[in-house]
C-alpha cells in the first residue's frame, strides 16, 4: 500500500510475532468487561496565590533572549514497572519493547481491563516521581543535580503548552522547588483513578505487535528520561516509549549482572535487569479507524512528540480491529519544521516554565500547585497541608547536596567485574543496585468525546 499525501514514507507490513498474551499499559482482570464508571471527583485546592493569562506571556525577542528551541538531547536512564500495583516491581534500566509486526493481520479484540491514568502515581502513591530520581541518579556517575532546572514529565510539560496553544484541556499539577530544581508533578483525582469506558485498540495492537525481551517480560509499561536545553533551562523530562525500532538500535548496551536487591521499607520492589535502548530507536505509537485516514494524525501528534523528542510514529488503522495499513515514519525533520514555526508559542512556553519556577522559588516550603481554571486562565495556588513532598527525605537531601559521593566506598566500587559502570541508588546504605522502596504515556487521555468507530479511543477528541 501507499500513502501519497502528507510526509508519509510509505506503509510499513513486517514479519514477526506479536507479544502474546504479555499485558500493555495495564492491569488486567480476567474476563473483566468493560464498564463506564464516575471519575474521581477532584480534590480540593489550596489558596489562590495568582492568576496568569496568555497576555502575561507575550513577550519580544528583546526581553526573551534564549532561542527557543531544544538542544543538547541526551537520554539518560530508563525503567520499567512490572507487576501489579499491590506488589509494583521496577527494573532498571528496563527496556521497551520491540517492534515484531505480524505477518499477517487478524481481527483483535478490543480493549478490556482497568488502565491507570498515571501508572507511575499507582505505584507510587506519595511520591510518583521518585524512581524516575533514583534511575536518573543510576545513570549518572556523578549527577550534577544543581544543574537541572526543571525536571518534569511529557505530562506536565505537554499541559503547560497547550495551555499557551489554547487547546482547552483542565489539568492540575504539583510543583516543588528542591535546591536548584524545581519539580513539576502531574497530579490526578486520585492516584489509582482509572480510565474509563475504555474501547477500541490502543492496548491490544501493541500486545500483538511489539514484544517484551529477555528479562523485561511482564512488563507493563517503560520509563524513559532525558535531558535537553530549552530555551536555556536545563529540563529532565520522563515520558512512556511504547517501543524501538531494532534495526536502528544501533549499539545495544547490556547492564551487567544483577546485584542482590538491598531491603527497604517502602513499597516498590527494585531490581536490575534489561538493557539501555538508543533515544534514535523509540517510537510512538497510535491506533486509529480507516475512517480517520484522511485526518492529519501526525500534526495532532507533534507538539506531544516535541516535549518527549521521539523521533519516530507508528501510526496503524484499522478495519472492525483488522490492521491493514500500518505506517512507521521518522518525524525528526516534522518536529523540527513545528518548533521553527511555533516560536512565538515556544517563547511564551518558556517563559511560563520561568514564571512558575520564579514562584517556587520565592517561597519558604518550594511548593505550589498549578490548576488551568479557564481557557485563558492558569491559577497558582498553595499546596494543600499535609500533601507529600516530591521526593522522600532521603533523596531529597541526597539531591540538594548535588553529589553521590557519600554513597561511594572507592571510585573501583563503581564498576563490576567486567569494567562496566553499576547502577547507583542514592538513599541506599550500600550505594548500588535495586532497593525496595507508572503512561507516561504522557498525552494525557479523556475517552469522553471519542468512538471506537471514529477515534479508536485515541483519548484527545473534543466535543
Amino acid at each position: 500500500m501507499e500513502y501519497r499525501r502528507g510526509s508519509w514514507r510509505g506503509s510499513y507490513r513486517g514479519r514477526g510475532r506479536g507479544r502474546g498474551q504479555s499485558s500493555w499499559r495495564m492491569d488486567r482482570f480476567s474476563n473483566a468487561p468493560a464498564f463506564v464508571q464516575p471519575r474521581t471527583p477532584s480534590p480540593p485546592v489550596g489558596k489562590s496565590l495568582k492568576e496568569l493569562t496568555a497576555k502575561d506571556l507575550v513577550t519580544s525577542e528583546e526581553r526573551e533572549s534564549n532561542i527557543p528551541t531544544i538542544n543538547n538531547c541526551q537520554f539518560v536512564g530508563s525503567y520499567n514497572w512490572l507487576g501489579g500495583i499491590e506488589n509494583p516491581v521496577a527494573l532498571i534500566p528496563g527496556a521497551p519493547p520491540a517492534w515484531t509486526p505480524l505477518e499477517n493481520p487478524k481481527q483483535l479484540e478490543e480493549d478490556s481491563g482497568v488502565y491507570y491514568r498515571d501508572v507511575n502515581a499507582a505505584r507510587c502513591p506519595e511520591h510518583p516521581m521518585e524512581l524516575a530520581v533514583r534511575t536518573f541518579a543510576a545513570r549518572t556517575t556523578k549527577p550534577s543535580t544543581q544543574d537541572v532546572d526543571i525536571f518534569a514529565c511529557g505530562s506536565t510539560l505537554g499541559n503547560l503548552l497547550r495551555f499557551v496553544r489554547k487547546v482547552d484541556k483542565p489539568f492540575r499539577f504539583t510543583v516543588e522547588a528542591v535546591g536548584n530544581t524545581v519539580f513539576f508533578v502531574r497530579k490526578e483525582n486520585s492516584p489509582t483513578e482509572t480510565m474509563e469506558g475504555v474501547r477500541g485498540y490502543g492496548h491490544t495492537f501493541p500486545d500483538a505487535y511489539t514484544t517484551w525481551g529477555d528479562g523485561t517480560a511482564g512488563s507493563q509499561s517503560h520509563q524513559r528520561l532525558i535531558n535537553y536545553d530549552f530555551a536555556g533551562l536545563n529540563c529532565v523530562v520522563r515520558f512512556e516509549g511504547d517501543g524501538y525500532l531494532k534495526h536502528l538500535d544501533s549499539d545495544p548496551k547490556s547492564e551487567g549482572d544483577s546485584p542482590d536487591v538491598v531491603p527497604s521499607t517502602t513499597k516498590v520492589d527494585i531490581r536490575q535487569g534489561g538493557r539501555l535502548v538508543s533515544q534514535d530507536a523509540i517510537f510512538d505509537l497510535k491506533t486509529r479507524s480507516v475512517k480517520r485516514m484522511d485526518h492529519d494524525i501526525l500534526a495532532e501528534e507533534i507538539p506531544r512528540l516535541w516535549v518527549t523528542q521521539i523521533p519516530n510514529f507508528v501510526l496503524a488503522f484499522h478495519t472492525r480491529g483488522t490492521f491493514e495499513d500500518i505506517r512507521v515514519q521518522n518525524v525528526r525533520r516534522d518536529i523540527e519544521k513545528w518548533e521553527n514555526e511555533n516560536e512565538d508559542t515556544l517563547r511564551q512556553l518558556a517563559k511560563l516554565i520561568r514564571e512558575i519556577a520564579a514562584v517556587a522559588k520565592s517561597r519558604t516550603d518550594g511548593r505550589l500547585e498549578i490548576r488551568r481554571k479557564a481557557v485563558d486562565v492558569l491559577e497558582i495556588r498553595e499546596q494543600l497541608p499535609h500533601t507529600p513532598g516530591v521526593l522522600p527525605d532521603d533523596l531529597k537531601t541526597w539531591w540538594i547536596e548535588g553529589s553521590c559521593s557519600d554513597h561511594r566506598s572507592s571510585s573501583e566500587d563503581e564498576l563490576n567485574d567486567s569494567g562496566e559502570e553499576r547502577y547507583f541508588s542514592a538513599g541506599s546504605d550500600s550505594g548500588y543496585g535495586g532497593v525496595s522502596f507508572d503512561s507516561d504515556d504522557e498525552s494525557e487521555k479523556d475517552f469522553t468525546a471519542c468512538s471506537a468507530d471514529d477515534c479508536g479511543y485515541c483519548g484527545h477528541c473534543r466535543y
